[in-house]
């Protein structure tokens, strides 16, 4: 008898289902699964005619057979109601998504979410932290062009994530995009224009699709205490977090203004985590807020790299003895994400606040002190 596997897909808006409209601009369209349901190579019409056409799976698709798997692959699209593009997204929108997760888990084997591309790598870092505990693959992915378009990625990109959801067991956020598939708390928009649009650049990726669809087990991580058959939510985020660039134009009043404003700031700067040495009244304003209990956390402008703990250049010294909290590797989203979710945890001190900051808990950091 042949196994079956049934993935969820959350179709959320974003390039992937959009149309022109009449102002010639791209907006998402309703009713995706009308569409897909007329691509054979995302939906095998005739096994649904003459399996699933009269039964109470009716409301599900069917990935053809292929040599990935000897599994039979159904997927059942729930479209919200509102579709957005992702530059659109808040807060509130990333937590309905994990709360549809948690909703649905047990009826599932897997999760995709189909998620706009600029905001990916926001959306793949925050549900990390959110679902504390996930005992499935969830996937997120997208499209450069639209699905309606004959060259879109899009084709491509949601197959391999269907059917990374059905078949592999990766326990964690993940996003796929043109032929990989990133943790989701390590990749980054790396371009608007190529069809490779993503990349990690302080990890490997988890799996490339070559001939096979083959992950390295040894790059996975298990959420401390997590339990195969359970879904874990951390049901909270703060909306009092900022992203600041430092540049050379910064003032002691920008950064008074922003940071009075906030429980917790990442702050972008150069290289290794440095600023001008000589401005001492920003140093000023950030040691302020320190001591008022803003959570500031120091992560590099640089695509590649880690701020340390312990200050290289004398232009990054000032900062630690401020009280920032280095972000090691991660990535700006990813430090965002995670101040958005530590800063939640009322139960912790400040100071186990900023443990946890140094922390790798979802395989977003790499913290050689630890």
């Amino acid at each position: 008898m042949v196994q079956i596997k049934r993935v969820l897909v959350i179709y959320t808006g974003g390039t992937f289902g959009m149309l022109k409209n009449e102002k010639g601009v791209l907006v998402p369209q309703k009713n995706i699964e009308q569409v897909i349901r007329k691509l054979p190579q995302l939906h095998d019409a005739d096994y649904w005619s003459d399996y699933l056409s009269s039964t109470d799976k009716k409301d599900y698709l069917v990935l053809p057979d292929g040599k990935d798997t000897e599994l039979k692959v159904l997927y059942k699209i729930y479209e919200y109601e509102e579709l957005k593009d992702s530059s659109d997204f808040v807060i509130d929108d990333w937590l309905k998504m994990a709360r549809d997760i948690k909703k649905y888990y047990h009826d599932y084997d897997g999760f995709v979410v189909l998620h706009g591309t600029d905001t990916t790598a926001y959306g793949a870092s925050l549900l990390s932290f959110i679902l504390e505990s996930v005992g499935k693959t969830v996937v997120l992915t997208g499209a450069q062009i639209p699905i309606f378009q004959p060259r879109s990625d899009g084709n491509n990109n949601f197959l391999c994530a269907v059917l990374i959801a059905a078949t592999q067991y990766i326990p964690e956020v993940t996003v796929f995009f043109g032929s990989k598939l990133f943790r989701g708390n390590r990749v980054k928009k790396v371009s608007n224009t190529r069809i490779y649009a993503f990349d990690s650049p302080n990890f490997p990726p988890l799996l490339e699709a070559k001939t096979t669809l083959d992950v390295d087990l040894k790059m996975l991580i298990h959420s401390q205490g997590s339990v195969p058959n359970e879904c874990r939510l951390h049901d909270r985020l703060s909306t009092k977090v900022y992203l600041l660039k430092v540049v050379p134009t910064i003032t002691p009043e920008l950064i008074r203004a922003v940071f009075s404003e906030m429980d917790g700031v990442v702050l972008e700067t150069y290289g290794n985590g440095n600023m001008p040495i000589k401005r001492k009244d920003v140093y000023k304003e950030i040691e302020r807020a320190v001591k008022n209990g803003v959570l500031v956390v120091n992560v590099t402008q640089c695509i590649n790299g880690t701020v340390l703990g312990k200050a290289i250049y004398e232009t990054g010294l000032l900062l630690v003895e401020c009280g920032v909290v280095p972000a090691f590797d991660m990535t700006s989203e990813a430090a965002f994400a995670k101040l958005s979710y530590v800063l939640t945890k009322t139960e912790l001190s400040y100071q186990q606040k900023v443990e946890l900051m140094k922390t790798n808990i979802r395989g977003e950091l790499y913290n050689p002190l630890h």
